[in-house]
């Protein structure tokens, strides 16, 4: 298989040397790389000893996530057939491109791959937070679209896609700021393009202070966009869940930034979706105390 990989960076990132060394580091290389700088104010430069592999595409000015994997994308070499994504950040593990390739061997009409997730903190160390998965093999796109739609167990870097499923979905939708890779998920199950997991194909998913899903409120707000525009494939009820989680993680969001009175009202809206767990109801009523709802504002997401 001829296997391309998009990289998007926006400014300085600690951990792009890391991520290329483990791209490069793999038993069959891919074919292409390309590093998409996002518009970052300074240029991104490569290591002096990748340069015969990876390429550099820069953005005159900064489009999110979507619009960075889609310029990659974009800028591929014509003759790849797969595209594997993997952020700054993270790092695949030891023989990650290769499962890749035993997978598809065994589901060569797959549209979809993805593999593990291990997520590590700023310091690469493994946290004790765990990524709900698939289990192994081959998914039935109309079976498993409910289980993506609620659970989002899809790690992007994990993830490679064949180039001809990309140009018949359209690519990321680039307006949205967040989870334009569970929009992407969607709307590819929905043209019944097949997904498998695969066993051994390992990526070390980083949470640190920077990262985008540390953004809590855009998160949630773009979960909920992405939600609401493809609940009519899903359950009622699975929406309805859903919708009130999302509203549950915007109010955490609000919490943590002093909006108390802003998270109170979105903890009642998913209530009214909804019923509260007692825990849940709980935290919605300690926002009312002041002297509580501060020590709930000070709490960091993931506990990194």
């Amino acid at each position: 298989m001829s296997v391309g990989v998009v990289i998007p960076v926006h400014g300085f990132s600690p951990y792009l040397v890391q991520t290329l060394d483990a791209v490069a580091g793999q038993d069959d290389p891919p074919a292409d790389v390309v590093v998409v700088d996002d518009g970052s104010p300074r240029p991104v430069e490569l290591p002096d000893d990748h340069g015969g592999l990876v390429r550099v595409v820069r953005r005159g000015e900064r489009g999110g996530p979507g619009a960075a994997r889609n310029t990659g994308i974009a800028a591929l070499h014509p003759a790849v057939d797969l595209v594997a994504f993997c952020d700054h950040d993270d790092v695949w593990t030891h023989g990650y491109l290769a499962a890749h390739a035993r997978a598809l061997a065994h589901h060569p009409d797959a549209s979809i791959l993805t593999g593990d997730t291990i997520i590590v903190g700023p310091d690469d160390r493994v946290t004790s937070e765990r990524w709900q998965g698939l289990h192994r093999g081959g998914h039935r796109p109309s079976l498993v679209l409910p289980t993506i739609y609620e659970r989002h167990p899809l790690c992007t870097s994990a993830t490679v896609v064949r180039r001809s499923a990309l140009d018949d979905v359209g690519g990321f939708d680039e307006t949205l700021p967040q989870a334009e890779d569970l929009d992407l998920w969607l709307r590819l199950l929905a043209r019944e393009h097949g997904l498998v997991s695969v066993l051994g194909a390992t990526v070390r998913y980083r949470r640190h202070p920077s990262g985008l899903t540390h953004d809590l409120v855009q998160l949630a707000d773009s979960l909920l966009r992405v939600h609401r525009r493809h609940a009519d494939r899903v359950r009622e009820t699975v929406a309805r869940r859903a919708e009130a989680e999302d509203l549950r993680g915007r109010a955490a969001g609000l919490s943590r930034i002093g909006r108390f009175d802003d998270a109170r009202a979105a903890y009642a809206e998913a209530d009214e979706l909804l019923p509260p767990l007692p825990g849940e109801r709980l935290r919605a009523g300690v926002l009312a105390v002041p002297g509580l709802r501060s020590r709930v504002g000070r709490r960091r997401p993931y506990g990194v």
